[in-house]
């Protein structure tokens, strides 16, 4: 990626989004109507204003909503070559040097429920739990680096129903291997407590962190463990239920004070074994979880940039996903350099917020594309 200056004006927040978008996807005008910088930037108004495509095409170009329709349309591969390049974006905004490639990072995997409000029986759509309205949702696995003022999203994808979790974990590590990053430690939620994940990242041999749950009503090996004393450190093994696979991993036993439930924490790794003890790794592990709930942060930014749609196609569903994912992968970037910049602490905290850069983005969009009235001047309304 090549580095921007240190000083940042409302022009190069502007271009650089547009450049990085341009760089990675291959573009084609649609006819004589859509040009490839139009295409650019009807994406961008739509993630800064949070607006649909019709919307965005009504107030702000001079084409009809189907026009543009056919123009995305036209332009979007394949899932997986979408999620390809979408991936690639996002390490393109990267500023990593050569001693930060060498070095082991720890990434937190995590589901993303976006409220979906189209039709049930849309491909894709995994229902759950109602929340805002709907029972229904696009699910996506993310990848996120743990690390203060680099909290970049490394790897995504689109999750299905009968997606297996243990292939979820695998697909996002291998994004990151193919970007050429380091992975030294996973932490991930309870939801991807299953053998064969264990045995995928004992494989990497990587560390690794995930709380285990409760498997069916009865005391089984598994289960067993809940009822040992707080702060135990020991070893679990059973069988995995489809591929009967034997699994073995180290726990640790934690209820907090005036917690009600015991949580059981599967980890290996977390620092050299000569030279670190058990308890202590033990402990690493379940500090790394902790800081693991940054990525719901992560997540709650990046809704500040989602276009909303209601289509059917699962590209351009993840295409808006990407989109948003990318544009909070820049604000990563600029907030890290206003800090090196600054010489602050990291722990100070640096005022450049997400809501501000995407309003710059806006502004600099509609000197280009200067927004219709709202109210038509010849109207009588008032």
């Amino acid at each position: 990626m090549r580095p921007i200056h240190s000083t940042i004006s409302d022009s190069s927040v502007h271009q650089l989004a547009h450049a990085t978008l341009e760089r990675v996807f291959d573009w084609k005008a649609f006819r004589k109507s859509v040009s490839v910088s139009d295409l650019i930037a009807l994406l961008l108004i739509m993630a800064t204003t949070n607006g649909t495509l019709f919307a965005t095409v009504k107030r702000f170009f001079h084409v009809c909503y189907e026009t543009a329709r056919q123009a995305l349309k036209a332009n979007l591969p394949k899932e997986d070559v979408l999620t390809d390049k979408l991936v690639g974006a996002l390490h393109d905004v990267l500023t990593f040097s050569r001693q930060d490639r060498k070095r082991q990072w720890t990434v937190a995997i995590d589901l993303h429920n976006v409220p979906y409000y189209g039709s049930r029986d849309t491909t894709g759509i995994i229902g759950g739990q109602k929340k805002q309205g709907t029972k229904y949702f696009c699910v996506y696995a993310t990848a996120t680096l743990i690390h203060k003022r680099r909290r970049y999203t490394v790897g995504l994808c689109a999750v299905t129903k009968s997606t297996p979790m243990h292939t979820i974990v695998d697909t996002l590590l291998k994004q990151i291997d193919k970007h050429k990053l380091l992975i030294g430690g996973v932490v991930l939620d309870s939801g991807f407590d299953s053998g064969e994940t264990i045995l995928l990242l004992q494989k990497r041999e990587v560390s690794y962190t995930i709380p285990l749950r409760r498997k069916g009503k009865g005391t089984n090996r598994r289960n067993a463990c809940f009822a040992w004393e707080s702060g135990t450190v020991g070893e679990v093994d059973w069988v995995t239920e489809k591929t009967r696979q034997a699994v073995k991993t180290r726990v640790l036993v934690w209820k907090r004070l005036g917690q009600p439930d015991t949580k059981v924490y599967a980890f290996s790794g977390w620092g050299d074994a000569k030279a670190i003890k058990e308890a202590r790794r033990a402990w690493l592990g379940r500090r790394r979880y902790r800081e693991r709930f940054g990525i719901e942060t992560s997540y709650r930014q990046k809704n500040q940039a989602r276009a909303w749609t209601t289509s059917h196609s699962i590209e351009y569903r993840l295409l808006l996903e990407g989109l948003a994912h990318l544009l909070r992968q820049i604000w990563v970037r600029l907030s890290e350099l206003v800090a090196r910049t600054q010489k602050l602490k990291p722990t100070t905290w640096v005022a450049l917020r997400l809501c501000d850069l995407l309003d710059t983005i806006l502004d600099q969009l509609k000197k280009q594309f200067p927004p219709k009235p709202l109210i038509p001047n010849n109207s009588n309304t008032l």
